[in-house]
């Protein structure tokens, strides 16, 4: 049975930060929303990382969030194996507040 769930996290860290870890063989991401809680643009980074810790793509790669914006990270569905990882940064800690939209199958 599929369950829904949503996340956020307040005041993003300017260190790679995990953000979620799959414990499904079908974790569906639906949404990695980023909101600039500032009043600078800022940049923001998300990975995604397999079980070892290794990146195996950039999701986002300094992508500019301007003041008083949002952007979603995933223009579609993103699909995660059981240990994978999604770490993001920003340019500007506490610059930026996400929210997670996921689904484990």
């Amino acid at each position: 049975m599929a369950t829904f769930f949503s996340r956020s996290t307040k005041n993003v860290s300017d260190v790679n930060t995990t953000i979620y870890t799959s414990t499904s063989d079908s974790t569906i991401i639906l949404s990695i929303l980023v909101a600039n809680t500032s009043t600078n643009a800022t940049d923001i980074n998300c990975s995604l990382l397999d079980a070892s810790d290794v990146v195996k793509s950039e999701i986002a790669n300094t992508i500019t969030v301007p003041i008083s914006s949002n952007v979603d990270l995933i223009g579609n569905k993103l699909i995660l194996s059981s240990g994978n990882k999604l770490r993001i940064s920003t340019s500007t800690s506490g610059s930026c507040d996400l929210t997670l939209s996921f689904v484990e199958v």
